[in-house]
């Protein structure tokens, strides 16, 4: 019974030298190219859903597209052979310059201050407000358009022309209801081609608002307007237009500061500590 035990264990042995005998920690090889070795532990395990079915075509593919991706590899490397010095030089900046990026934007996470003040965004806009000057024109208006046939037009001229705050809940009732567009709110700045885009009129027809009361008509829909500011392409912008462009800019400004300050801590101390040296 022993003797039968050994030679089991020995054919056992001998199977799995040959590869007629695998586990699940299988390290047969499945492909070479050159010197490189795809292993049968490098290959995923294909589900049926993942392959449609055909867990065996899928595994082919998988050994196909490695074999070419390693013999291209392969052919790169010998055509770039004669420029290897370069190259290899090319990829050390190029880590150098993810390293020190991703040591920068760590900093920044953890060092950064994020808030902006009203108080430090205004008088930022007001040392350089000459740097900010419209692309377009832009109203602050409320506006509704409807189409001629729908019902309380005649209402409508005066729910928007006059006192906003005693009219805003029939206003707000006609929009939901009738309304194509409909802008209510009185302190956002809006551009005047964003007016003409949701309020659906054609490119060749002319928005040319005046402070109060405008009315804009065809055939078909009625859009009534009322400007309460109006500035032109070309004019200052005002504050509450470019105040993300003003907070974006201060915020990069102190990572600049943050990043310069750190580089400068970093060469005190190391000049300090005597770690580098200058020849002449």
């Amino acid at each position: 019974m022993r003797l039968l035990t050994i030679v089991l264990f020995c054919l056992l042995i001998n199977l799995s030298a040959c590869g007629l005998f695998t586990t699940d920690g299988d390290n047969s090889q499945a492909a070479r190219v050159g010197n490189e070795i795809l292993l049968e532990t490098d290959i995923p395990r294909f589900t049926n859903e993942e392959s449609n079915g055909d867990t065996l075509a899928q595994r082919q593919l998988f050994i196909e597209n490695w074999v070419k991706e390693k013999l291209l590899l392969q052919k790169a490397l010998e055509n770039l052979s004669q420029n290897t010095a370069n190259f290899e030089k090319q990829l050390e900046n190029y880590r150098n310059s993810l390293l020190i990026y991703n040591f920068e934007n760590q900093l920044i996470n953890q060092k950064l201050d994020t808030v902006v003040s009203e108080r430090e965004l205004k008088k930022y806009y007001a040392a350089n407000i000459n740097n900010y000057k419209l692309r377009e024109a832009i109203t602050k208006a409320i506006f509704v358009a409807s189409l001629n046939s729908a019902p309380n037009i005649d209402s409508l001229h005066q729910w928007i022309y006059e006192d906003l705050q005693y009219y805003k809940e029939d206003l707000s009732s006609f929009c939901s209801q009738f309304a194509i567009a409909c802008h209510l709110d009185t302190v956002e700045w809006i551009p005047l081609a964003k007016i003409k885009e949701i309020g659906k009129l054609t490119a060749d027809k002319k928005l040319n608002l005046t402070v109060g009361e405008n009315l804009i008509q065809d055939s078909l829909r009625t859009m009534h307007i009322d400007a309460f500011e109006i500035r032109e392409k070309g004019e200052t912008a005002p504050f509450s237009w470019v105040k993300g462009e003003l907070k974006s800019i201060i915020l990069n400004k102190r990572k600049i500061e943050l990043i310069a300050n750190v580089k400068q801590e970093i060469y005190e101390s190391a000049t300090l500590k005597k770690e580098y040296e200058i020849y002449e």
